[in-house]
């Protein structure tokens, strides 16, 4: 196993020089170091054997080594080496607690899979809500990390793996006391005694009370143990550091920036061209056609994945996006002069324009079989009517109007309008008359960009004013109170999208405004994509040479977790790289900039399916939606697969968006203020 010396951006210490170790560096009084503790398991069965200052230990099975290294006045570097003086296998625990923060008012950070207290998250899903210590797999977390961080004291305590995370092997189990050779090991967090908080690390990993490998469903604890022969080393490297941040938001930030500092994660090489990755894509649109009811679109839910047979399923916004893709097909159609691309999204649109909207002038987002059409959210909304206009628009650069949709257009915005209660916030879902079935308002960033739009394409001021209460709720119950949750429309928890969303709304707002405005809506959209980055992987997970996705050789870099709840990775990204892009420049912050161009280097075309790469998926195009790279699944396979069923629609409109840059920017100088 390598140790990352340099890793955290701290001076450089040589492990093997004895001038550089200072034998017993002091921690800060408030933080209490407890005893390394050490495990074998023997005959299916657990037994300690080694307790660090224990003046004797049961027996010698292992020896241990241990450096403490202080690199800076707040940083202190643990290294263990233990050596096997027979065959055993071992698990090693290590625990720090942090005496004058209270549990209780505390809040903690796992990057990517926990937030504060993750008390969004159901009771079947981690939270401490059902428990209040969890340890979980470092393979979980974007950067193997875990902060307690008090806001009373505005004070933070960091544990942190040092070490490369190289190796995985298949367990023979997912419950209970495995030997497992693996590089991947565990953090934990939450109480200790009787109101103290601790940070834990184990190796490998110990998943505990519970273990989340499915989507809302904890499973019995799990622990590994790694085999050592006689005569085998493994050396095993924690960071332990202590600062402070003003709040949660101002902690995120400071964790992010170090860790990328640390990683320094370089962009993929890529297979295709960006052309090319267009042309493979486009055929996704000729094998989903579907004629469904009185509707003609491209299939997007629910896919056999080794199949991809045709599921008739038409959704718009997320997560079919047909408006999003008949945009792509038709702009792109007209690019590269092709005819049947430009025939093909006309079908599908004038379907759209004759029945593609309620009595009540709603969008229809789910359209297949029996299904009711009773359902309605301001997220698929709101996303429609920004790709309408975006069709409106290019049809209107081509001298076509179409008053009759325009109409529809501005009455749906209108009503939509008239949902917005005193704060400026919108509820999350409502039925086909407006009236509200969810009041949960953690999607309200989702309508700021088409009333943007709106305001611009029809020249209408008060669109404009419903965008901007939408930002002030946005700013004073999301942004101020660091609570990014329900944007993932099958999980109302902590979320990567409400964060990525919102950063892109504020940015769209900022185009729309000048002076003062402009200034706070560029902080906020720059406080919004630290939280959005934090769930995006700094490092490349390791998985199984046999499995799927060790054969395909992925790298996790650059692709995000999805939420608390749905504990994958996908290609979610749209335009949040090119507002990376603009925040870089408007903040002299050039880390943004590298850190979008390693999430479009690495989602573009790595899982891409195509003719002698088909990455276990059934058709050219067909870019897979659920990579389970931690031992986490939606139903099926677990890490190093594909789920057995997969949404595409907006997977293919992602990476279409990814490498399609400055749309918006267009529409608004074709729009320009009168």
């Amino acid at each position: 196993m390598k140790n990352r010396i340099f890793l955290f951006g701290f001076t450089l210490i040589l492990l093997c020089s004895s001038s550089c170790i200072d034998d017993q560096p002091a921690l800060p009084g408030f933080i209490n170091e407890l005893p390394l503790e050490i495990s074998i398991l023997e005959d299916s069965k657990e037994k300690p054997i080694y307790a660090e200052y224990a003046e004797t230990n049961p027996n010698s099975k292992v020896s241990v080594n241990r450096q403490l290294i202080r690199q800076e006045d707040s940083t202190w570097l643990y290294v263990y080496t233990i050596k096997a003086n027979e065959e055993v296998a071992i698990n090693l625990k290590k625990s720090w607690k942090v005496n004058n923060a209270l549990f209780d008012a505390a809040e903690f950070l796992l990057p990517g899979f926990w937030y504060k207290r993750n008390m969004r998250s159901p009771e079947n899903a981690p939270s401490f809500k059902t428990a209040d210590f969890w340890s979980f797999r470092e393979d979980r977390m974007s950067a193997p990390l875990a902060v307690g961080f008090d806001p009373n004291l505005e004070q933070w305590v960091k544990l942190e793996r040092a070490d490369s995370l190289l190796l995985e092997s298949k367990p023979d189990s997912t419950a209970g006391k495995v030997i497992n050779k693996t590089d991947i090991g565990s953090l934990g967090i939450g109480r200790i005694d009787e109101n103290q908080i601790q940070l834990n690390a184990s190796f490998p990993f110990n998943e505990s009370p519970k273990s989340y490998q499915s989507k809302l469903t904890l499973n019995p604890s799990w622990k590994a143990f790694y085999p050592l022969k006689k005569g085998e080393t493994l050396t095993l490297s924690w960071v332990i550091s202590h600062g402070n941040a003003e709040n949660f938001s101002e902690l995120v930030n400071q964790t992010w920036e170090k860790a990328y500092e640390a990683y320094n994660p370089e962009p993929v090489q890529p297979r295709k061209s960006d052309s090319e990755i267009k042309e493979i894509l486009a055929n996704y649109f000729y094998e989903s056609y579907a004629e469904t009811k009185n509707l003609k679109g491209f299939a997007g839910l629910w896919f056999n994945t080794e199949t991809c047979d045709n599921t008739g399923v038409l959704s718009i916004g997320f997560c079919g996006k047909i408006f999003a893709n008949v945009y792509n097909l038709l702009e792109y159609g007209h690019k590269i002069d092709n005819e049947e691309h430009i025939e093909l999204a006309r079908r599908v649109l004038d379907s759209y324009y004759k029945h593609g909207f309620t009595a009540n002038g709603l969008i229809r987002e789910l359209v297949y079989g029996a299904n009711k059409e009773d359902v309605y959210t301001l997220r698929k909304q709101s996303e429609g009517l920004k790709n309408l206009l975006f069709l409106l628009d290019f049809d209107r650069r081509q001298g076509v109007n179409h008053p009759k949709v325009e109409r529809i257009v501005v009455d749906l915005l209108t009503a939509l309008a008239d949902l917005q209660d005193s704060e400026g916030g919108f509820p999350r879902k409502f039925d086909a008359q407006f009236n509200v079935l969810d009041e949960s308002r953690g999607s309200t960033q989702s309508i700021i960009t088409p009333m943007i739009m709106a305001s611009r394409y029809f020249k209408n001021t008060a669109f404009l004013k419903v965008a901007k209460n939408a930002g002030r709720y946005t700013e004073e119950n999301i942004i101020d109170k660091a609570d990014y949750f329900s944007s993932t429309l099958d999980a109302n928890c902590e979320d990567k999208e409400a964060a990525a969303i919102a950063a892109v709304s504020y940015y769209h707002l900022a185009s729309s405004t000048t002076g003062e405005e402009r200034k706070q809506y560029v902080k906020l959209a720059t406080q919004a994509a630290y939280f959005g980055l934090s769930w995006y992987y700094l490092y490349d997970v390791p998985f199984a040479e046999d499995s799927l996705l060790g054969e395909t050789g992925l790298k996790t870099r650059g692709w995000g977790n999805v939420s608390t709840e749905n504990n994958h990775i996908d290609v979610w990204a749209f335009d949040f790289p090119h507002v990376l892009e603009w925040l870089a420049k408007e903040n002299s912050e050039p880390r943004f900039a590298k850190m979008a161009q390693v999430i479009t280097s690495s989602i573009k075309d790595q899982m891409l399916p195509y003719e002698n790469h088909m990455v276990g998926v059934g058709k050219i195009g067909y870019m897979p939606e659920i990579i389970q790279h931690t031992v986490w699944d939606y139903g099926a396979n677990g890490k190093g697969y594909l789920n057995s069923h997969m949404s595409v629609g907006w997977t293919v409109a992602s990476i279409w968006e990814v490498l399609t840059p400055g749309r918006f920017q267009q529409f608004m100088e074709n729009n320009p203020v009168q």
